[in-house]
């Protein structure tokens, strides 16, 4: 097993997954955390995006990078470091968890940043592949849960649809490109569910599975800043979260993609299969 790979982000929604599979596979991998916490059965080093030092141990003998970088107002400097770090420690291929939605020429925030690092990947003369997926089935099991539970979920993105995608999707997906880099060579590969939803759809559809009766309740921009701002989101976040709607309000995570089902041989995990996947959640 020549190729040894890095995670980076091992503990995240993506990550955590993405070190599950490989787990489960027998791959040959370490997972990188900020402090170097530790990770149950899995060998754990720091990669910690504001300390070099720590990225150039974490490097060292590895062959593919999977880079999937925090929100941050830094993530910029951090990206580079990390690809510029990868280069010189003779990393083979960066696999780049990325968004659907990425643009270096946008004026939205989001997209902006996730695509002036995508940019500057492909121009570092590195073998890349970039991950973009859509939006998060799990965000109603996190972020949503307890205004799904109290009965009314509040969001800012109108009645445009989104093709939401399973983590467990964009996980697998990314497994199988880290397995075999060689073999999705310089690929966008944007991965989304197979129907686009709005959220009133959404709820609509856990409401039925689940008995009960939430409400969606779309809010202008302004609100949801100052709600966020009330409750001590840092104004880097809400600008984030901001543009995040203002790109699905462009139509921007409407399209759907046939990426797990190329690549997985299977059909992507549907938003009904997921709510009973989650249901007790919600209970």
């Amino acid at each position: 097993m020549n190729n040894k790979i890095l995670i980076t982000g091992a503990t995240g929604n993506i990550g955590k997954e993405v070190v599950k599979l490989l787990k489960a596979k027998n791959a040959n991998f370490v997972a990188g955390t900020t402090k170097g916490e530790d990770i149950e059965g899995v060998e754990t080093v720091k990669a910690n995006f504001s300390d070099n030092e720590s990225l150039k141990k974490a490097m060292q003998g590895i062959s593919t990078l999977f880079l999937l970088l925090p929100s941050h107002p830094e993530v910029i400097s951090w990206g580079e470091n990390a690809i510029n770090t990868a280069k010189k420690c003779g990393v083979k291929h960066i696999v780049r968890s990325s968004g659907m939605f990425a643009n270096a020429n946008s004026d939205l925030l989001i997209e902006k940043l996730l695509g002036i690092t995508d940019k500057y990947l492909k121009e570092s003369g590195i073998n890349y592949t970039i991950t973009g997926p859509s939006s998060f089935m799990q965000n109603f099991s996190t972020q949503m849960v307890n205004d799904i539970k109290n009965g009314v979920t509040y969001q800012a993105a109108g009645d445009d649809r989104i093709s939401f995608v399973d983590t467990r999707d964009i996980a697998a997906v990314n497994v199988e490109v880290l397995l075999s880099p060689e073999k999705y060579l310089n690929q966008t590969l944007k991965i989304t569910g197979s129907e686009s939803l709005n959220y009133e759809e959404a709820i609509n559809q856990m409401n039925e599975i689940l008995g009960k009766e939430t409400k969606y309740v779309a809010i202008p921009n302004e609100a949801a800043a100052k709600t966020m701002a009330d409750m001590h989101f840092p104004q880097f976040i809400i600008d984030l979260l901001i543009s995040l709607n203002n790109s699905i309000k462009q139509g921007n995570f409407v399209e759907t993609t046939n990426t797990v089902e190329k690549i997985l041989g299977r059909k992507p995990i549907t938003f009904k299969q997921f709510i009973n996947d989650y249901k007790n959640v919600w209970i």
